[in-house]
């Protein structure tokens, strides 16, 4: 099937006469070779001359070539690459006195490449430049930094392709390259004055060839009401167009085609293949084919080899090595599925911004020897298994790595690496994965060339340059033919449809907003007519381009959104002109504002509600987990509860600068159990003198820091530490002040730990303190740095903070009371219940204590029956449980719970879903 249609008839008489074609692109030669070959079998020709057509930069290496066999004077230099100039550019840029605190000079580079390409092409002397009295500071600072980046390349004989293609102009006017009778010039609006220099020097005669278009194009204009709906329209057109006329070959245009692929390819894989998405369905070619390809770099297969190569440093942002050790593409994933995801929890548990080499291997190692099987217990070996050998190795190469080395060098210590830990890992690669592996060892090579620059580069040097040259490699895939083909806007030009839609010509993107290089002069460059120079040139290169689309197929599109994220739109100037036609008229089936996928799962599923209130019941042979914890997140919401306990659902907390709140809790909690520790009773209290006083605290401070400050050593230095000291410090004093308020106490346990059983649930229990008082009575305290606390958070069938009151229904001494010990910055004072026959400030006394402890036994009694039984329903009892639980609404889907009930009270919302 022919993907494009060429108007052969003026092209036939250079194609039979075997004269030199050039085309604008590659891309263009292609469709016209196919096209020649098509017309050849038409005349049953069997086997044809293959006729001489080149894109004009493959025609001007052609060129370089006879001239370097010839030996002819200045061609005793390589042309240097793309990513060799960039290379020198930015050695350059990084060097000079006034870029010295540019944090990216790639971005730089590449301008200064540009500026210089386009002086070349364009005949400007640089020197010139330096005349004008008003040269601003942009183009001064340019002008200093190409007189060692040409100085570079001539030490490293090198040579830009520009210079060389001055040279080969020169060659035809002085006869060293033969002159040809004719050029034949195809799919060109305008040629560099330098190009046109040398097709008029090369042939006598240079024939631009115009492609012929539709004799009857009938063309309309369609406003969407945004982007996602033109596309989506578009999609739902060409597909249209396919059923009617299997033999049709559609276009769709996307003028800014680099930056929207993503989403092309989203809604067009959506309408032509809905289920392509499922998990279970292998990749394979959809009947739609993009003229422009995704850079290398930014696919799965080279983002895990860049990834793994990352490892090499000596350490990683946390996310970064999280979402590696569930890439695929290394080692054995399937094998070591669970390892590598407790493994990850691991690592988040550690509450660590970034994770050393030290940290992942000694993590690693520990998790491994956890899960090894008994029988390889006495076998080191076994036990580490296949990811934790490969850690130790990555470890060796790490320390043998140079500070400095060439590019040819790190390229083998990067394929090394990837060996190393098994890149591309155990599963089977895909046709595309191949090609992309492929494409990496061609990377690599390229990586390697830029050794000829002469210059050594570090580490992070090298992996830099690498991610640089990956995300500036295309990735093509190679596919069959497509029946639609995408292509952006200069790759439209010149090719032909039999329907053909162009997408998004509003006023903001049509014609394009100019882009002038800011390291030349805006003035030399609109004299010059230099591409993206004005508004003009963009107009000009618009119009000529839009002139093209209405030409290349018989039904042609122009579509425009009404409106984006930055406001309204209005049409382009450039097709206001054409009839508007309703979507009627373009769309003969009634749009639908479902998805295809959303169709396919209606028409493929009878949906039928299930009820999933009651999950299977809890073995109460079992230790219950969570402790108290459990009757908390039961009264919070049932399933969170269920979806928590039962399966494991939770979200380590996220790092932070310096201690947690969490760590913040534990310190105090700590240095209050040793102080108490060593005091006993208020007694002893009062009796301490204040120096000796603070010396205890100041030493149990440190003490209880240490452990921490030992495990993170890197973010928690001297200077943090020694302030938390004194905060933790000047707290817990404050707080003794407080208690030397009260009457006399003991202190009877401090962090104690208690097993017991409960309505049947093996629990274990602990609790902050317990008090003495003098006539006996017993005091249970809960130490709590939060702000919001009161005694209100105890009470109701659905308790806030139901800890203390199950230690007092279940303790086997009798309770008179239970307290916060509130210790905050805002706050210190205790909030509690009780009757407490000595008055403490803070506790409210209760008209009947047994009722109260009776209401807890009831409360806490149901909540353990419902875990028991299994309750999962989502039943948040507030906004606020709703609120710090929000990592849990995935699973429970709490924002659908309308839609659901309203879809269970009436059947016939189902069935409308199924239709």
């Amino acid at each position: 099937m022919a993907t494009s249609l060429f108007d052969l008839e003026p092209l036939i008489p250079a194609l039979e006469a075997n004269e030199p074609i050039l085309t604008a692109n590659d891309r263009l030669r292609r469709h016209l070779l196919k096209a020649w070959s098509q017309h050849q079998k038409k005349l049953g020709r069997r086997a044809w001359k293959a006729p001489q057509v080149w894109p004009l930069n493959r025609w001007l290496d052609r060129q370089w070539q006879t001239l370097v066999e010839l030996g002819h004077p200045g061609c005793d230099r390589a042309l240097a690459n793309r990513h060799q100039r960039q290379w020198i550019w930015e050695q350059v840029i990084g060097q000079a006195e006034d870029t010295q605190a540019l944090l990216q000079p790639d971005p730089l580079a590449q301008q200064a490449d540009g500026a210089l390409r386009s002086l070349t092409l364009w005949q400007v002397e640089p020197a010139s430049l330096r005349e004008d009295p008003y040269l601003h500071s942009n183009t001064r600072s340019f002008l200093g930094w190409l007189e060692p980046f040409e100085q570079r390349l001539a030490n490293r004989q090198l040579m830009a392709p520009e210079a060389a293609q001055v040279i080969i102009a020169r060659a035809f006017e002085e006869g060293a390259l033969a002159r040809l009778p004719r050029l034949w010039l195809l799919g060109f609006d305008a040629l560099p004055p330098l190009h046109q220099r040398i097709i008029d020097a090369a042939s006598a005669e240079a024939h631009p060839i115009v492609p012929g278009g539709a004799k009857q194009a009938h063309c309309r204009r369609l406003s969407l009401p945004d982007t996602e709906t033109e596309l989506r329209t578009a999609a739902l057109w060409s597909l249209e167009q396919l059923q009617a006329n299997p033999e049709a070959v559609i276009g769709v245009i996307v003028p800014d085609l680099g930056q929207r692929r993503d989403q092309v390819e989203r809604v067009f894989a959506d309408v032509f293949e809905p289920t392509a998405i499922l998990p279970e369905k292998p990749r394979y070619t959809l009947p739609f084919n993009f003229s422009a390809g995704v850079p290398l770099g930014a696919t799965a297969l080279i983002q895990g080899a860049l990834s793994l190569l990352n490892l090499l440093r000596e350490q990683w942002p946390l996310n970064d090595i999280c979402t590696l050790l569930q890439n695929p593409f290394w080692s054995d994933m399937e094998g070591e599925l669970v390892w590598r995801t407790q493994l990850v929890n691991r690592l988040r548990e550690l509450g660590k911004f970034d994770i050393s080499g030290s940290d992942l291997r000694y993590h690693g190692q520990a998790l491994a020897e956890r899960m090894m099987p008994p029988e390889h217990a006495e076998t080191q070996e076994d036990a580490l298994g296949e990811p934790v050998k490969r850690l130790q190795l990555l470890d060796e190469q790490r320390r043998r790595l140079p500070s400095v080395a060439s590019a040819r060098q790190w390229a083998h210590a990067f394929q090394a690496q990837l060996d190393t830990l098994g890149w591309p890992g155990a599963r089977r690669l895909d046709s595309q994965e191949y090609q992309q592996m492929g494409q990496w060892h061609e990377l690599l090579e390229a990586f390697s060339a830029l050794e000829a620059t002469g210059t050594d580069m570090t580490l992070n040097q090298a992996l830099g340059q690498l991610a640089q040259l990956a995300q500036q490699t295309p990735f093509q895939a190679q596919t069959p033919d497509s029946p639609v083909q995408i292509l952006g806007a200069l790759e439209g030009a010149g090719l032909r449809f039999s329907h053909c839609w162009v997408v998004g010509l509003h006023q903001r993107q049509w014609p394009p907003v100019p882009a002038p290089n800011p390291l030349l002069p805006l003035e030399l460059q609109r004299d010059r007519q230099m591409p993206h120079a004005s508004a003009e040139r963009e107009l000009q290169y618009a119009s000529s381009l839009t002139r093209h689309y209405q030409q290349c197929a018989e039904t042609v599109i122009f579509s425009a959104p009404v409106s984006d994220d930055q406001g309204n739109l209005s049409p382009s100037p450039l097709i206001r002109h054409l009839p508007e036609t309703p979507l009627e008229a373009v769309l003969s089936a009634p749009h639908d504002a479902r998805t295809e996928f959303e169709r396919h799962l209606a028409e493929r599923r009878a949906l039928e509600p299930v009820s999933c209130a009651t999950g299977p019941a809890f073995a109460t042979d079992a230790k219950a987990p969570g402790g108290s914890s459990l009757f908390k997140a039961q009264a919070a919401c049932p399933f969170n509860a269920f979806a928590q306990l039962r399966l494991g659902a939770r979200t380590p907390d996220r790092p932070v600068m310096g201690l947690s709140p969490a760590e913040r809790g534990i310190l105090l909690h700590g240095v209050l159990a040793s102080l108490w520790k060593t005091l006993g009773d208020s007694a002893t209290l009062h009796a301490w003198e204040e120096d000796s006083l603070s010396a205890l605290i100041t030493e149990l401070c440190e003490q209880t820091l240490a452990p921490i400050r030992q495990r993170r050593p890197r973010e928690l230095g001297p200077e943090y530490c020694a302030l938390e000291q004194e905060r933790l410090r000047d707290m817990v004093h404050r707080w003794l002040t407080l208690e030397k308020g009260r009457p006399p106490f003991r202190v009877l346990a401090t962090e104690q730990r208690r097993q017991i059983t409960f309505q049947g649930l093996n629990l274990t229990l602990f609790i902050d303190r317990i008090d003495e008082l003098e006539n006996g009575e017993r005091l249970l305290i809960d130490y709590k740095t939060g702000a919001e606390l009161n005694s209100r958070q105890w009470l109701g069938e659905r308790p806030d903070e139901p800890q203390l009151p199950l230690y007092a229904v279940t303790d086997s001494d009798a309770v008179h009371g239970v307290a916060f010990a509130q210790l905050n910055p805002k706050a210190l004072q205790w909030i509690g219940l009780g009757a407490l026959s000595t008055p403490l400030p803070g506790v409210q006394p209760t008209d009947d204590w047994d009722a109260q402890q009776a209401e807890w036994q009831e409360v806490l009694s149901e909540l353990a029956h419902a875990f028991i039984q299994g309750d999962a329903r989502v039943d948040y009892k507030d906004a606020k449980s709703q609120r710090y639980s929000a990592e849990l609404i995935p699973l429970n889907r709490a924002l659908e719970g309308d839609t659901v009930s309203r879809s269970l009270a009436d059947p016939t919302l189902l069935k409308g879903a199924q239709q």
